[in-house]
């Protein structure tokens, strides 16, 4: 007979939603300096100006997130907009805490274990604050990220590609996780046409900004013109980039780049030769390397880069157990990051985080070249290949 949960421990997870529930509540009333310069103006402008406006160059955000923002518009009679403007991504929080539950679902068919993630993932901090106290967008984009990883975990790596389409076309952090695709295709996972549809969807996507009278040329430099507005070699994120400000700008992103490219190609290229078959656990945690790793690595990051790893941290916990202490350091690295951006906390707590950060990325390489390196046994089971 199958056993059932007790009481105490569903009572349990059932607090911990209506815990999540509560502390959005508190915080949906405030105004961060992104939200008061950018979000609220961007909102007030759709709602004079309509569907009609995201044919113009009002915002430096991609069609997609104002596509959603107009469609709050039609709520300002009912919500002020700071909370119309919140619900968009505390909406995205319910629907990645459904994506969180189904991901662990592929490793734990049965008991508590997916529902537990999933109300850990909808009270983690950094989930709440980015989305409910600061109102910032990364849940969207992540929100695709994990869609992307279902399909890649259920070996449906066309809609898995289609996903990631979506999630590069939202936003440009996307492509933190591109280096995992790399490594599926390298390793024969992926087709090469599959990545076609990677131009093709932000095509689709960004068209009805342009039918409305955006400019092509404004709507394909989108990315390349938010990297230019500020010249920092990190903007508060935890990264080493944080002990380098004072370094000449124009140098230290050619630099820094290199490295990163460098980097991360000998990564993909000592994965793909590994020879450890891409079972779930394995590519499950390539995926958590891949976000924790690009935005380490490459300049010009902002404090917000690593919810993905956050995130991905989390699950991987479920997924190794022996990793349970790396969500923990996550909510540490990206939380003193949001402390310095949200409440003028001493920078120097940044600096501690991206110490903690680079020792929790060298422990993740560290694990990977000890237990999947090139010497590794194709024999090596699901259970002993990350232990």
């Amino acid at each position: 007979m199958k056993r059932l949960p007790s009481p105490l421990k569903f009572g349990g997870i059932i607090l911990l939603f209506i815990m999540g529930i509560v502390l959005r509540g508190l915080a949906l009333p405030a105004i961060s300096a992104d939200m008061r310069w950018a979000y609220v103006p961007w909102y007030d402008f759709l709602k004079t100006h309509g569907m009609q406006g995201i044919g113009t160059n009002f915002s430096d955000y991609s069609p997609p997130y104002l596509y959603l923002l107009w469609l709050v518009t039609f709520v300002s009679n009912y919500l002020p907009s700071v909370a119309a403007i919140k619900s968009i991504t505390i909406l995205t929080d319910i629907v990645n805490t459904v994506l969180v539950y189904r991901v662990m679902q592929l490793k734990y068919a049965t008991g508590l274990k997916p529902v537990l993630a999933s109300a850990l993932f909808w009270i983690l901090p950094t989930v709440m604050m980015n989305s409910s106290l600061w109102g910032q967008t990364d849940s969207l984009y992540t929100l695709f990220l994990l869609v992307c990883l279902y399909y890649l975990l259920t070996d449906r790596p066309f809609w898995g590609v289609c996903a990631f389409g979506v999630a590069i076309t939202v936003k440009a952090q996307a492509v933190f996780i591109a280096p995992l695709l790399a490594i599926l295709f390298f390793k024969k996972r992926i087709a090469w046409q599959y990545f076609l549809m990677v131009p093709l969807i932000y095509i689709l996507l960004d068209m009805p900004a342009f039918l409305l009278g955006r400019p092509l040329l404004g709507i394909f430099t989108i990315y390349t013109s938010q990297a230019a507005t500020f010249q920092d070699l990190s903007r508060h994120a935890p990264n080493l980039y944080i002990f380098m400000n004072s370094f000449p700008y124009n140098l230290g992103v050619a630099l820094g780049l290199t490295i990163a490219v460098v980097a991360i190609g000998s990564w993909i290229g000592f994965s793909v030769h590994s020879k450890l078959e891409l079972n779930p656990d394995i590519i499950l945690f390539i995926s958590l390397v891949s976000v924790a790793l690009t935005p380490f690595l490459l300049p010009k990051m902002l404090d917000r880069y690593f919810y993905p790893a956050d995130i991905l941290a989390l699950i991987a916990a479920f997924y190794l157990p022996e990793l349970w202490f790396v969500p923990i350091l996550y909510q540490i690295i990206s939380g003193s990051a949001y402390l310095v951006s949200l409440f003028d906390a001493p920078l120097l707590l940044i600096k501690g985080a991206a110490l903690i950060n680079a020792a929790t990325v060298f422990f993740l390489i560290w694990k990977q070249v000890r237990t999947i390196g090139p010497a590794a046994s194709t024999q090596t089971s699901t259970k002993e290949s990350l232990t």
